[in-house]
């Protein structure tokens, strides 16, 4: 590939949001045989059967599926997306790394038959927003779409987001959730919105609690603040009062600070021990867990669940876990 095609490509792409259609590499000169050779050697990635872009920088999954639904745009505009792809266009974190681009057919056109999107039922009117030039669910149906059409995690993950940022009420939550009953996978949706609250400041976080509650774990008290005879000691991500047991998803307490990155870092690891050594003294249990815990949750569950099943004056003066 000569500088000068070299060049048409990347001004072509800069112009259509970084994708490539195969029209645009015929006008460049390129055949078949040499599209194929600059998608084997990395210069190209495909997206889909007609649909190209320059690889990114970090060449992350979720950068990817971005492009692919942008692509979708470009070749397939009668689709109402829905589901991650809709969240993708939303702006709205996508926990975990979908594979399918859902969308329904709007009755006023058609669609290509070769259109790699899987076809769902097409949001109501009034559950649609416009994204970049392009029709999209509006930010609760998509959350709920994501927890039946891709899994619940990512479901609660976004409609926690939503909730949380103010794109959507849990009322608005629970209207959209009553217009899918007859739609496929909605037990899942209807678990997303028992378990929705936006008080989930991470996805992680959200995750946590799909898992506590498919663990059978009670269901926590939310960012539950503690203080002592000096005042505010931090803002913890669950708590159960009855065992008297805090949970925090990778340890992190939110302990206030304004700008923790401008401090050493021995002295904010040290500033840590002492607010968690204040939350301990008020007679609390502390359980951390990671994302590996939460990939594998058999036996940070057992832990957990013994904890929180224990008498308050079984746990006092017990160390925290890990």
């Amino acid at each position: 590939m000569t500088s000068f095609v070299a060049q048409d490509i990347g001004s072509i792409a800069a112009s259509r949001d970084g994708i490539l259609r195969r029209r645009d590499l015929d006008a460049c000169g390129l055949s078949p045989r040499q599209v194929r050779t600059l998608v084997e050697t990395g210069v190209l990635e495909r997206l889909h059967r007609d649909a190209y872009r320059l690889p990114g920088p970090d060449g992350r999954p979720s950068e990817r599926y971005a492009a692919a639904v942008r692509a979708v745009t470009w070749s397939d505009p009668s689709r109402v997306l829905t589901g991650p792809a809709a969240l993708s266009l939303l702006g709205i974190p996508i926990l975990g790394q979908p594979r399918a681009i859902h969308g329904g057919l709007d009755a006023r056109g058609g669609s290509s038959a070769r259109s790699i999107v899987s076809t769902v039922a097409v949001p109501p009117a009034d559950q649609r927003c416009e994204r970049r030039g392009t029709i999209v669910a509006s930010p609760m149906r998509a959350a709920l779409d994501t927890a039946r059409l891709h899994s619940l995690v990512a479901g609660v993950a976004a409609a926690d987001h939503v909730l949380r940022t103010r794109m959507a009420t849990a009322e608005d939550l629970a209207i959209v959730l009553s217009t899918m009953n007859r739609l496929r996978g909605v037990s899942r949706a209807r678990v997303c919105a028992s378990l929705a609250t936006g008080e989930s400041e991470s996805p992680g976080e959200s995750w946590s609690a799909v898992v506590m509650h498919e663990g059978g774990i009670p269901r926590p008290e939310r960012q539950h603040v503690f203080v002592d005879e000096e005042g505010f000691i931090g803002r913890t991500d669950f708590w159960w009062p009855c065992s008297r047991v805090v949970g925090e998803f990778d340890g992190r307490v939110k302990y206030g600070r304004a700008n923790p990155s401008g401090r050493p870092p021995e002295e904010v690891l040290w500033g840590e021990k002492l607010r968690e050594d204040r939350l301990r003294a008020t007679g609390v249990r502390v359980v951390r867990w990671t994302t590996a815990d939460l990939r594998r949750p058999t036996a940070w569950l057992q832990r957990l669940r013994r904890d929180v099943h224990r008498s308050p004056d079984r746990l006092t003066g017990m160390s925290g876990s890990r």
